[in-house]
């Protein structure tokens, strides 16, 4: 019996030892992984502070009848959050010695997030940050604030140098284009798409599975809301000079609220 129990006791250190290993090869490679993060957020520039932030200017007004379109598209203001966007924010602390980083103690920040019908983003013990009408560079500056006030990272020293914030956007769903199929006769379909800043005409019309038979005899037009309640725009589009030709010139950028108009022309 002697010699089963000390061959019982034996596997069991065995076993303890090949735990104990996984677990340090597991932690190995957390650490891994935020040393990467850290290292490819090291190149970015500080976010502006509170004071610092500012509105991002408004898109710029296109001339009657024009519009941006391939391949000269407008590059368009920095993006603003809105509800229900849906947002990737990352924080790690690194330390100022090893040069290690580490999630955040108690409740880690890490992927993603829904803008709430109030404006903000639920950090869970961190709290809630209001982060509507921000651009993403002022969202970060206005998340890294509320984190280095909370009495736990005080406590801890952490300072801004040591703190390490990205929000990122992971789902347009406050920016939408439109797509509108008249049928002739068998009423309108609209399709909604989140807007990305990079959708030209031929790509919303790709994202509703091109144009039916006849298209030829379809007419195709770009509806466009004018900027604060300012004077619309409709812009033609020529279909077959678009596809058949190459032609650029119709092939208008997509902007957020656009209604492209598909009526089929009957026989």
């Amino acid at each position: 019996m002697r010699w089963l129990r000390n061959s019982l006791f034996v596997a069991a250190l065995v076993a303890l030892a090949g735990l104990s290993a996984l677990n340090w090869r597991a932690q190995l490679q957390t650490q891994h992984k935020l040393d990467e993060l850290t290292a490819a957020l090291a190149d970015r520039p500080a976010a502006p502070t509170p004071a610092e932030a500012v509105a991002p200017p408004p898109a710029p007004a296109p001339k009657p009848g024009e519009g941006p379109k391939e391949p000269t598209s407008a590059k368009l203001p920095p993006y603003v959050i809105e509800a229900p966007d849906m947002l990737l924010i990352e924080v790690v602390v690194k330390d100022p010695k090893t040069g290690t980083a580490d999630r955040l103690p108690t409740q880690p920040i890490s992927g993603p997030f829904q803008v709430r019908l109030d404006g903000t983003v639920g950090l869970g013990f961190w709290e809630s940050v209001s982060v509507t009408g921000l651009t993403l560079e002022q969202a970060t500056g206005v998340i890294r604030a509320q984190l280095l006030k909370n009495p736990v990272l005080v406590q801890a020293g952490v300072r801004p140098e040591t703190l390490t914030v990205i929000v990122d956007v992971l789902a347009y769903n406050s920016k939408r284009y439109y797509v509108i199929t008249d049928l002739a006769g068998s009423g309108e379909q609209v399709q909604r798409f989140p807007h990305t800043g990079s959708e030209t005409v031929l790509d919303a019309i790709a994202s509703v599975g091109g144009l039916a038979e006849k298209a030829n005899r379809a007419k195709v037009w770009v509806a466009r809301p004018g900027p604060n309640g300012g004077s619309n725009q409709v812009l033609p589009v020529d279909w077959k000079a678009i596809t058949q030709s190459g032609d650029t010139k119709t092939n208008y950028q997509i902007m957020p609220g656009d209604r492209v108009y598909i009526k089929h022309v009957a026989d």
